[in-house]
């Protein structure tokens, strides 16, 4: 907090809500992977729903809908501050196993499910 009272992390706050809130009314998959995200799980679960931003607010991407993504909370982990291009090969070889074993897969169980 800076020494005026100003915290910038509390005014992004109610942006971050509602920006997650629109996005996952979307219901639209991870668009990172492609793959199918379970509204219902709750974190720290690796396939439940997390706001992603394409170009990180570390590297000067805004807060805004249009640069905002559904992804799954592990798939956001391995994208950290790379480009969108980038996670995505990296989650596909990762998911085929083809991985530079930097990153493990999220789990052993196969992402299938018939209820989603």
């Amino acid at each position: 907090m800076a020494s005026n009272g100003y915290n910038p992390r509390q005014r992004n706050g109610h942006r971050r809500r509602q920006n997650r809130a629109r996005v996952k009314a979307a219901n639209t998959c991870c668009y990172i992977c492609g793959r199918p995200i379970d509204y219902s799980l709750k974190s720290p679960d690796p396939w439940s729903y997390v706001l992603d931003e394409t170009i990180p607010l570390a590297r000067g991407g805004t807060l805004t809908y249009n640069n905002s993504g559904a992804a799954h909370r592990w798939c956001n982990q391995v994208k950290g501050t790379h480009t969108l291009e980038w996670a995505r090969r990296e989650v596909a070889n990762i998911l085929n196993g083809k991985g530079k074993g930097m990153q493990a897969r999220p789990t052993s169980i196969p992402f299938t499910r018939l209820d989603v």
